[in-house]
């Protein structure tokens, strides 16, 4: 039997950008929001996926953690846990060490869930699966803040992953991260960054994440 491999475009090409630093501002956990967001968007690789987009994200970093923050042209409807990926959702995936030549999590990667509305008292958490050797406790999800603006017409979800949820988080030390995401939508087909979960178990395939340069 032949093996089979995936044509996405998108597996043909490195997806690589830079990040900038984030600018605190004044009044809570959260930097990012409509007025000054703009900098810190991700490219939109849907045509590449061959997807149709419905949300735009943006990414920041500082010493103290990493910041999302998600403009969904949609109304909210419905979350699910722990099926999150059934409803309104965004996934993050982050190795704080960007190692390439991985094909599965080191202790270094994260998967990360974020919630809009909260399910029995959950907003987020962290779902990664290590090998054996590379395990270490996840992070306490009551350390993650996601917060949430809801619309006629779209919602907004802020997450905020502090440095102490992120195993080997040093931008001192190593200025890039791995990165990619997918964002969920109640029954509707999701939105992806630079791997397709239709494609690979894209929280399993750093080596497929895009490369973030923190500057």
């Amino acid at each position: 039997m032949e093996e089979e491999f995936s044509i996405n475009p998108i597996n043909f090409f490195q997806i690589s950008f830079e990040c900038p630093r984030l600018e605190q501002r004044e009044g809570g956990i959260f930097s990012l929001a409509l007025d000054n967001h703009k900098k810190y968007l991700l490219p939109d690789l849907s045509k590449i996926q061959g997807e149709f987009a419905f949300g735009k994200i943006a990414l920041g970093w500082s010493p103290l953690g990493i910041e999302i923050f998600a403009v969904i042209d949609k109304p909210y409807e419905k979350s699910i846990f722990p099926n999150a990926e059934l409803g309104d959702s965004l996934e993050v995936c982050i190795d704080t060490r960007n190692v390439k030549t991985s094909g599965f999590n080191t202790r270094f990667c994260h998967h990360f869930y974020a919630l809009p509305a909260q399910v029995n008292g959950i907003y987020a958490g962290e779902l990664t699966k290590f090998r054996t050797e590379d395990a270490h406790d996840l992070c306490d999800s009551s350390k993650l803040h996601v917060k949430a603006e809801f619309a006629k017409k779209h919602y907004l979800l802020h997450l905020f992953i502090p440095a102490e949820c992120l195993h080997g988080y040093d931008p001192d030390q190593f200025d890039q991260l791995g990165f990619t995401y997918r964002l969920n939508r109640y029954h509707g087909s999701p939105q992806h960054f630079s791997v397709s979960s239709a494609e690979f178990p894209f929280e399993q395939q750093p080596s497929l994440w895009s490369s973030v340069k923190l500057c």
